[in-house]
């Protein structure tokens, strides 16, 4: 079977219309099955010709796991993306992997329920592709990351194959856990078709706060006082330095942001009260009292209010939109590390780019940091920043070069700094069992080679 053979077999089962021109950097071709059986008869005909295949969702993911060349082909879950059933009495959610996760969020809405994933993509990214990256997000403080809130999956394996456990049973050890091999995965194993998602029940109202902070350390107070004093009630703990705060809260705010900039630290914090909004409020302000570290507050009781200042920490965009260049990174330690790592990695940028401009922001207590460091694109800049972030990394053990965002291409070349050999070996064996033909994602490479020559084939 030739490539126009191989075309004119997609366009038989998906339709003409669903076989299209592909988005810039990608695949030329991308086929957009709209059902778990056409998926699995595009992927048969892949895997009968070797073509290589690519996984597109929302294409919101941040480490080019997308990004691939031309002769590839693209399978899309765009048309994946209807919310197949709703189970009341379990609070169970079956969804195509292509629906988007503000489309959740909205569905748990109208149920006066709540999903517990969320992201400032919510918007454009899917289900699926949240599952394939494992994302977190802002509430993984309460409900963790993605894969904790899966609880079954349809697959589609690379030769055709469907596997399908929706049956949402809360106590199930008949063998492996299967759905937990593909969450996590980056399209590598295989292509989720559908997931069956639990919600919990919605609280009555929310609280949030935001509070200016002279050092981390007083953050880390605030954050020891919240999780004595509101335990499970704590949603989600946010933290911003102050390049990042004054940047975004300036050009969100027109001028008048909710808090002066130039404070060190800022802190986000968001309480829900199950019985009452006021519950949140009381919770809140109550395990605030008697802390001295705090230099200035805003505190939010409306959805209009809270929307404010969550906005500044979704608002990455500002920084994108201020730099004709930016690398996003996306590490994770200890909290109590944060601030000597920080200042390493300034000293490095300082003394090797001193252009770039390092912004910092994420999720305390998941000890999670987000760097977006603009730089002039000059050559060798890349490489250069990604030295100043990645190295100072194995003095902070334990430590990971992705939190939440995944490996894809970009930082295939990292890996081995964060899994060993053995890990990395493992990873393999298990790929070559579910896709032995390694059409699945085959640009991005777990080969625990040298930092040079992983530098080469991965750009």
């Amino acid at each position: 079977m030739n490539n126009e053979t191989l075309k004119a077999g997609l366009r038989q089962v998906v339709g003409e219309s669903n076989v299209i021109a592909g988005p810039p950097g990608g695949p030329a071709l991308v086929v957009r099955p709209g059902t778990t059986k056409a998926m699995a008869e595009c992927l048969k005909l892949f895997h009968g010709q070797q073509a290589p295949v690519v996984t597109l969702g929302g294409l919101t993911g941040l480490v080019h796991g997308t990004h691939t060349p031309s002769h590839y082909f693209g399978i899309s879950t765009e048309r994946l993306n209807k919310i197949e059933s709703f189970d009341p009495s379990t609070r169970l959610l079956v969804v195509g992997a292509g629906t988007k996760l503000e489309a959740v969020h909205n569905f748990a809405a109208d149920h006066d329920l709540r999903y517990g994933v969320d992201l400032g993509a919510r918007g454009s990214c899917t289900i699926g592709g949240n599952i394939a990256t494992n994302a977190g997000g802002n509430s993984v403080i309460r409900f963790g990351m993605t894969r904790s809130n899966v609880v079954g999956l349809e697959v589609v394996l690379s030769d055709g194959s469907i596997l399908t456990d929706l049956r949402g049973l809360p106590k199930n050890n008949a063998g492996y856990d299967l759905k937990q091999i593909f969450i996590g995965s980056e399209g590598t194993l295989g292509i989720v078709t559908k997931a069956l998602l639990k919600f919990s029940r919605r609280p009555a109202g929310t609280a949030s706060v935001l509070l200016a902070l002279n050092h981390l350390n007083s953050a880390l107070t605030v954050m020891e006082a919240l999780e004595r004093a509101c335990g499970h009630s704590l949603l989600a703990l946010e933290i911003m330095w102050n390049r990042y705060f004054e940047k975004v809260s300036t050009a969100l705010s027109e001028g008048t942001p909710p808090l002066a900039p130039g404070h060190p630290v800022y802190l986000l914090a968001q309480v829900e009260g199950m019985d009452s909004g006021e519950q949140a409020v009381e919770s809140l302000v109550g395990a605030l009292e008697g802390i001295d570290d705090v230099i200035d507050s805003a505190l939010a009781t409306t959805p209009v209010q809270e929307s404010r200042l969550w906005s500044i920490r979704d608002g990455s965009d500002v920084i994108e939109r201020a730099h004709e260049h930016v690398l996003s990174f996306d590490v994770s330690m200890r909290p109590h590390k944060y601030a000597a790592y920080i200042a390493d990695v300034d000293a490095r940028l300082k003394a090797r780019l001193s252009d770039a401009v390092a912004y910092y922001f994420g999720h305390l207590a998941d000890g999670n940091i987000h760097f977006m460091i603009g730089h002039d694109g000059s050559s060798g800049a890349t490489r250069l920043i990604e030295e100043c972030v990645y190295d100072p990394l194995a003095n902070y053990e334990p430590s990971s070069i992705s939190a939440e965002h995944g490996i894809g291409r970009e930082k295939a070349a990292h890996l081995w700094r964060s899994r060993s050999t053995a890990e990395i070996a493992a990873m393999n064996r298990i790929r070559a069992a579910l896709d032995p033909a390694g059409i699945l994602n085959p640009h991005i490479s777990y080969e625990p080679k040298s930092l040079d020559a992983q530098y080469a084939s991965a750009r």
